[in-house]
């Protein structure tokens, strides 16, 4: 068996053995899909394989990944200074034009102690700070949400109150403490929002209501007064008596939810939140459960799972766009929490055109209970999580990788599902940076994608630097989809020991690649003719070289040039062929699903980095 048909294939059976009895679980309690209150149309869902990280989907166009925190035990001080490797239960919110991120930080075990919650602070979505304890670490817990915009313009932060240094679990959560961020993002002091049920021995913070800021104190109690913000944490657990009766087995029809042992597993956790266009306030929660209120809250229609939802046991994340549509971002998957998918819509009640927005799933590098491969848990800034301070036509969403890594992604609005337009515009017009309009980007913490200033003054390149021995950077343009395309642009490599360039031509998705040009690390051009590795040319480094690529689809052949010279001819793709659609630089080789594969000691480390600038592109059709 092919390496990497065997690598999704162990993928597969791990998954399968760590959900089947999630599966079992599942309800079928809504035949008619007219009924139902939330539609996803068109079959992207049934042909969602699960043996690619992006399961086969096109991407969303324009979508940037970057990482926010990259787990390490050998450079911790790169890291979160503790070494800690599992990282997951994240919110984000946007405050003051700045972009927040918290997450929870365990040392190797979900919810299990030593364990605490950080956060991270971003003016432009690339670049984020070192994190930062969210809240002195013995007395947080985590939540599914961490931020909070008051109606008296005040960014609360909340946790759950440390009651116990054990494993924890979502029924223990109930006393909750908080602080807010100032108008100079400066964190204020820790109160008690709310005490714990029984007298604890531990000291714990005054109570909010001892603050001498009444602005403070009128937010605190804005927050306590919202139901549906405080519903999302699961079972509705912050809010007693006054939580949704479908918490309650005995309220569901027949006296208890018939297909499951334990109804408190199966609905109401990881719940999320949006208004649809007509009004109502709908809620969605793990497993595909969606319910609406009609009076804001106060009461809910019984939760049922839509037919075409194809969802399992990872979050879901609704929200309205900054151009008046949504967007619903899940995975859609019953068992694997890969591919990270976004569906728009304009109505909030039928989505349609599914597509990629995190479609990579590197190695899961260190070992930990309860870590999940693939982008997952993902979470957005909600109505209850922003000042509306920011204005730059995106939907940002914030999620974990392999339960190990903080990423998030920029996803333009309006949401584009397909190319489109005349001929592809270069880069010269673009400002330099770390965003790049119109293409798609994967950027790690320890590989970098950007575009820099050329060091010879010859205009705008595009940059891919990569130090991540586990990792690369990945830089995409999507086009129409056509059957003759012409490529050329110049390419300079520096330092190329420790990685490749990778120049591929695509199809529908990242794993048909027609077209495979290598520059590889020991200074040679290979390229793949059919299925054997030609050896073309060797290429310089610290110099500018010129390259050409001319691809038939429907002949299934294409030619490369290097410096003017023809270097291969009517070579044969490498599958076989269709529409080309994108255009796509990555350093390193592609990985398919990178599976369960523990590092050695000592490995995860940033090596020399290897920088490949692109410039004067030029893609016609």
């Amino acid at each position: 068996m092919h390496p990497i048909a065997l690598m999704a294939l162990n993928v597969l059976l791990l998954a399968a053995r760590s959900t089947i009895a999630e599966d079992r679980k599942m309800p079928q309690i809504c035949d008619d899909p007219a009924a139902a209150p939330l539609r996803i149309e068109g079959r992207e869902q049934a042909l969602v394989d699960p043996a690619y990280p992006d399961g086969g989907l096109a991407p969303a166009i324009g979508v940037h990944n970057y990482q926010v925190f990259r787990a390490s035990r050998d450079r911790a001080d790169l890291a979160d200074g503790l070494g800690y490797t599992f990282s997951h239960h994240v919110d984000m919110c946007c405050w003051r034009g700045r972009l927040y991120v918290a997450w929870n930080s365990c040392q190797k075990d979900e919810d299990i102690w030593p364990s605490r919650e950080l956060y991270s602070t971003s003016a432009d979505g690339a670049t984020w700070s070192p994190p930062a304890e969210l809240f002195p670490q013995g007395v947080s817990m985590p939540l599914r949400m961490y931020f909070y915009h008051s109606s008296n313009d005040r960014m609360l932060v909340l946790g759950g109150l440390r009651i116990i240094e054990g494993q924890i679990d979502e029924t223990k959560k109930g006393a909750l403490i908080v602080r807010q961020i100032g108008i100079d993002h400066a964190m204020g002091p820790v109160y008690l929002l709310r005490p714990p049920a029984k007298p604890s021995a531990r000291t714990l913070p005054p109570l909010y209501t001892q603050a001498d800021d009444e602005g403070f104190i009128k937010a605190c109690n804005d927050l306590l007064d919202n139901r549906p913000f405080l519903e999302q944490q699961d079972y509705g657990a912050l809010l007693g008596p006054h939580r949704m009766k479908w918490h309650e087995g005995s309220s569901w029809p027949g006296g208890n939810m018939p297909w499951v042992d334990n109804p408190m597993w199966v609905f109401g956790k990881g719940m999320s939140f949006f208004h649809r266009r007509d009004g109502a306030l709908v809620g969605i929660s793990k497993m595909g459960f969606v319910t609406v209120s009609k009076d804001q809250g106060q009461s809910w229609s019984q939760p049922v799972v839509p037919p075409s939802l194809v969802i399992g046991s990872a979050k879901c994340w609704p929200g309205r766009t900054s151009d008046g549509r949504y967007a619903l971002v899940y995975n859609p998957s019953r068992k694997l929490r890969y591919p990270l998918a976004v569906a728009g819509g304009d109505d909030g009640a039928s989505f349609a055109h599914l597509r990629a927005v995190h479609g990579e799933v590197p190695i899961r590098r260190y070992d930990g209970a309860a870590k999940s491969l693939g982008p997952q848990y993902v979470r957005g800034i909600g109505e209850w999580s922003t000042d509306g301070s920011r204005k730059d036509d995106a939907m940002w969403i914030v999620y974990s990788v392999n339960k190990e890594d903080i990423w998030v992604a920029r996803i333009p609005v309006p949401i584009r599902h397909e190319a489109s337009g005349g001929p592809f515009v270069g880069l010269e017009d673009m400002a330099a940076g770390a965003f790049l309009p119109g293409w798609n980007a994967y950027s790690p913490k320890w590989a970098r994608v950007s575009l820099a200033d050329s060091s010879d003054g010859g205009g705008k390149c595009l940059r891919l630097e990569d130090s991540d021995p586990y990792d690369y950077a990945r830089a995409a343009c999507v086009f129409p989809p056509a059957g003759r395309v012409s490529v050329s642009f110049e390419v300079l490599v520096k330092n190329p020991r420790n990685g490749s360039l990778e120049i591929e031509l695509l199809g529908s998705s990242a794993h048909v690649r027609p077209v495979r040009v290598v520059l590889s690390e020991d200074g040679r051009v290979r390229a793949v003719n059919g299925d054997q590795a030609a050896d073309v040319a060797p290429y310089p480094t610290g110099r500018w070289m010129a390259v050409a690529l001319d691809a038939d689809a429907a002949a299934g052949k294409f030619s490369l040039s290097l410096d003017g010279k023809g270097v291969l001819h009517n070579a044969a793709f490498a599958h076989p062929g269709e529409a080309l659609r994108q255009l796509s630089f990555r350093t390193g080789a592609y990985r398919a699903v990178g599976g369960e594969n523990p590092i050695t000691a000592g490995t995860d480390c940033p090596v020399e980095p290897a920088v490949f600038d692109i410039r004067n592109l030029r893609i016609r059709r």
